[in-house]
């Protein structure tokens, strides 16, 4: 990743504001495009002066190279809370992974939009950096898949293209939010894809054979 420069030693600090320029910079890029906002502009949207946005930054380009980086550190972020949810079953492990991704593309929603925005125009290098984070996150689920298939939990044909599909639903969120949350908060939206997910990979349990309600006796019978 690019090293970025700043001229605070408060690591914390300089991590805290670096989240704010990230999430204000995601949404006016959405918004405007790249090319049509300024430093001023960004600095007059974060309620700071200029000055003290080139405090944390060295320049307007530094700003798309931090989103850039950011990939990468929200990948981080994701593959920490998927192994919080890490526990029990598969079926358990899926359903908590894909919860948690939903829930960090909510918070982080204006700035997946940014990434499908830029994506074309970065050059080949950053694009990498953009698909290789990406691909870590299917990588999880892929993996997730296949012990599910070893444990003789779950049934998919194609754990690649089942994976890639689990991104692509939590990437809608992001993309076609403004028509779901019309009808779906994130929660409810989560649930009914999950559902829809585990329906088509779980293996169900053979239901035990039904009992009679009650034995009727062979002496019962002849009379």
């Amino acid at each position: 990743m690019r090293k970025i420069r700043t001229y605070s030693n408060d690591k914390d600090l300089v991590s805290q504001r670096r989240d704010q320029i990230v999430k204000v910079a995601a949404e006016l890029i959405v918004k405007k495009g790249y090319n049509r906002i300024s430093t001023r502009e960004l600095a007059a949207a974060l309620g700071m002066s200029t000055g003290g946005l080139y405090h944390y930054i060295g320049s307007k380009e530094d700003i798309l190279y931090l989103l850039i980086n950011f990939t990468s550190d929200l990948t981080e972020q994701g593959l920490k809370e998927f192994q919080r949810a890490g526990t029990g079953t598969a079926a358990k492990e899926l359903e908590g992974a894909m919860r948690n991704y939903l829930n960090i593309v909510e918070n982080y929603r204006d700035f997946h939009n940014f990434v499908n925005h830029v994506m074309l125009s970065l050059c080949l290098k950053d694009r990498r950096i953009v698909y290789e984070a990406e691909s870590r996150i299917v990588e999880y689920f892929e993996d997730l898949i296949h012990r599910g298939i070893e444990n003789k939990e779950f049934k998919v044909q194609y754990p690649k293209l089942m994976a890639h599909n689990i991104v692509a639903i939590a990437n809608a969120w992001a993309n076609r939010g403004w028509y779901l949350r019309k009808y779906y908060t994130v929660d409810k939206y989560a649930s009914e894809q999950i559902k829809t997910i585990l329906a088509q990979v779980v293996i169900p349990k053979e239901e035990p054979e039904a009992k009679p309600l009650y034995r009727t006796s062979r002496k019962s019978l002849k009379n």
